[in-house]
């Protein structure tokens, strides 16, 4: 009898513990096919992103197909004339040689003629007189062919020529002072600008009324004198063994004084080089810019259509790091920053380089 109690207690139990457990089970049910919700959402996002990354991969693929098709055209059009210098040249010495030629022949055969005749004189009784025929040789034609007048350093020849439908070709930017850090210096030609810790600075400048809205007054930083909004734009900078600096690109009205950010949502597209690491300027913090070589020139491309701005070593052309950018309605301004002077470890000059093709 006490077992049958025992056994009735555990089954009242076991049927008060049951609705739990169901309920239990229910709510890991809904929880689950939440979950298969988000995976199955999680999985069309993933198809759609798929189809438009393959999407900007064709389109990238026609663009490069599109580039290299002018460069052939180029190629071709160069060789077309090159090839037709050529025959015309071979066409002209060719003709010159078959005439003079032709005028040796004919002589030639003046001059059989003319022993022919003196032949005859012999057998004549009378003194013969005597015929004036000589051997006169037209003028000489110049048959040596100079390779160096149709071949010649050729591959520097059309690649200088091809100067012409570079697209973009190399902006030629410069620094504007009227934006730079007082103690900034700026060469005459406004092409170097280096930090200068001890600089006097005018007393103009120290009383300007009103202080120059388009001057920084809190970074070391200087824009340039060109704006963009339309087109494609590329342009290098030489940063040589700088232990820190800054370049890029910048809205026109970013801010000249201190920031919260200094990056993308600032209206700064930069990279910097900041203890002894290359860094893409990102919101909310810098993104890491893995790199075998510390380069020691920048180019810069600016693509106002796509809203890109990319980055490379100047040297290898290799790609460092490229920013997209949301539409913007002001000008695009080229950016530079040399940073302080390091304990006198970050002296050098910001150069803006001027590549020779």
């Amino acid at each position: 009898m006490y077992k049958n109690h025992i056994k009735d207690t555990n089954n009242n139990c076991n049927k008060s513990l049951l609705p739990d457990h169901k309920e239990k089970l229910i709510q890991a049910i809904k929880r689950i096919k939440h979950e298969v919700d988000e995976c199955w959402e999680a999985e069309r996002e993933t198809y759609i992103w798929s189809i438009g990354v393959e999407r900007c991969f064709d389109n990238l693929e026609r663009e490069v197909r599109a580039e290299f098709q002018n460069l052939h055209r180029f190629l071709d059009e160069e060789e077309t004339l090159d090839m037709e210098r050529l025959k015309k040249e071979k066409e002209k010495r060719v003709k010159l040689l078959r005439e003079r030629e032709r005028k040796i022949a004919m002589q030639g055969r003046d001059l059989e003629r003319g022993i022919a005749t003196l032949n005859n004189k012999l057998a004549e009784e009378d003194s013969p007189k005597l015929l004036k025929v000589a051997f006169i040789p037209p003028p000489q034609v110049d048959v040596e062919v100079r390779s160096a007048h149709f071949v010649g350093p050729i591959q520097y020849r059309i690649w200088k020529h091809m100067k012409s439908c570079l697209y973009p070709n190399i902006t030629e930017v410069t620094f504007d002072p009227e934006t730079a850090h007082p103690l900034l210096t700026l060469s005459p030609s406004c092409t170097s600008v280096w930090f200068e810790e001890d600089k006097v600075i005018p007393k103009a400048s120290e009383e300007e009324q009103p202080p120059n809205p388009r001057r920084f007054h809190y970074y070391y930083s200087v824009m340039g004198r060109e704006g963009f909004i339309t087109g494609r734009h590329y342009w290098e900078v030489e940063v040589g063994r700088k232990t820190a600096w800054r370049v890029g690109v910048a809205r026109e009205d970013v801010h000249r004084g201190e920031m919260d950010s200094s990056g993308t949502s600032s209206g700064l597209w930069t990279l910097s080089l900041k203890g002894g690491a290359i860094l893409a300027c990102t919101d909310p913090k810098p993104t890491k810019v893995p790199v075998s070589i510390r380069p020691v020139r920048i180019g810069v491309f600016l693509d106002c259509e796509k809203e890109e701005v990319a980055f490379y070593n100047a040297v290898t052309m290799t790609p460092l790091y490229t920013f997209s950018m949301e539409t913007v309605f002001v000008p695009l301004i080229p950016f530079y920053n040399p940073c302080d002077a390091d304990d006198g470890r970050n002296l050098g000059p910001l150069n803006l380089f001027s590549p020779s093709i």
